[in-house]
């Protein structure tokens, strides 16, 4: 890997901490001023979100134009995980997690979490390309947590992944939500719940993508060492056929289909790649020491389906860093960008190269 001295990450977690980014060879810096999820409108602009503002390019991303997504200032905050999807129609779908109107705090003695913890899951639609933006519209209420992808599948319907707190049995439960009408009203699927407990216990922070034989597949970070795998047979209604997944830290995956129809899976190893080891959390955070290595980056690709995946390649490290909430977009056909929401690593790799 080549040392790149000059990138500068944003270390939210550790201001204090000032180290090397190393890049594969194949891998290069991309300079750009925001992280994703980025989509192209129908003008085939560029548009991204970030707090009360979504941002609109024509150069792409060279230059940005903004736009408020709201009309009342301050009666709303987009999270940082959130999802963006363009449907057919044109018409660009946001979820989101308002951070205007959140409220967090844990229990330390019962272990759980106390009533006025709250954070909904909102959407909200544009339908000229991002310069104008409806009214934001709640999807669901209680400890929503995040919302990683927002697709849309063959037949027409949108999928959103999503997660909400079980107060009770303290810990996240999995779920989606899918709409028929481009975005304005959206239907819960079943629970996902795998068990745990804790602030971080359970399963959640998932993310979608469509098979090509009609399922749909739901890949969902868990404390357990591995992601947990559910599938659809019925768009996304229901979720069946669970079992546990590919080996990972407790830090969630991003999925994507490219244009040539390969998949890519972005991640955290469980581990060091180098020497095996791992930071682990447990107490309050899981039942079960949880692995929370983040420090590399590692990109595997499929050619069908996900029945079969490439060696794991280490796209970037960084000691101290957490290379973590990856974005992925093809900006143009196998050229991909890669943003991370936490750390801010900004990437660009071409398909040709890594596959």
């Amino acid at each position: 890997m080549q040392a790149y001295p000059d990138i500068q990450l944003n270390f939210k977690l550790a201001p204090e901490t000032e180290a090397t980014v190393y890049l594969d060879e194949l891998v290069q810096p991309l300079d750009i001023e925001h992280i994703g999820p980025f989509v192209r409108n129908a003008q085939g602009e560029m548009v991204c979100v970030d707090g009360q503002q979504a941002f609109i390019s024509s150069d792409e991303g060279q230059s940005w134009q903004t736009v408020s997504l709201f009309d009342t200032v301050d009666a709303h905050d987009v999270q940082d995980t959130h999802s963006l999807c363009v449907t057919e129609s044109g018409a660009i779908v946001l979820g989101f997690l308002d951070m205007a109107q959140f409220h967090f705090n844990w229990h330390r003695k019962a272990n759980k979490p106390t009533k006025n913890t709250f954070l909904a899951l909102w959407t909200m639609r544009s339908l000229d390309g991002g310069y104008t933006w409806e009214a934001p519209v709640c999807v669901a209420k209680g400890y929503a947590g995040a919302t990683t992808t927002l697709i849309q599948l063959d037949s027409g319907e949108l999928l959103m992944a999503a997660q909400n707190l079980d107060y009770q049995e303290a810990r996240h439960y999995s779920l989606t939500y899918r709409s028929e009408d481009d975005g304005q009203t959206w239907q819960a699927s079943n629970k996902i719940d795998i068990g745990g407990r804790g602030h971080h216990g359970g399963c959640f922070e998932g993310t979608l993508v469509e098979l090509r034989d009609g399922r749909v597949w739901y890949l969902i970070r868990t404390n357990l060492d591995w992601f947990w795998n559910a599938y659809s047979d019925d768009k996304g209604r229901t979720w069946t056929q669970l079992s546990p997944g590919l080996a990972a830290s407790s830090s969630p995956g991003m999925l994507c289909r490219l244009q040539s129809g390969r998949l890519l899976l972005a991640y955290n190893p469980l581990t060091n790649t180098q020497d095996g080891t791992a930071p682990r959390m447990a107490g309050l955070y899981s039942e079960v020491a949880a692995s929370w290595y983040r420090a590399e980056l590692c990109l595997i690709w499929s050619d069908d389906d996900g029945l079969t995946w490439s060696k794991p390649k280490v796209l970037a490290q960084c000691d101290g860093a957490w290379l973590s909430y990856c974005y992925l977009f093809e900006a143009r056909p196998g050229e991909i960008w890669l943003t991370t929401m936490q750390s801010h690593l900004k990437i660009v790799f071409r398909e040709q190269d890594l596959a």
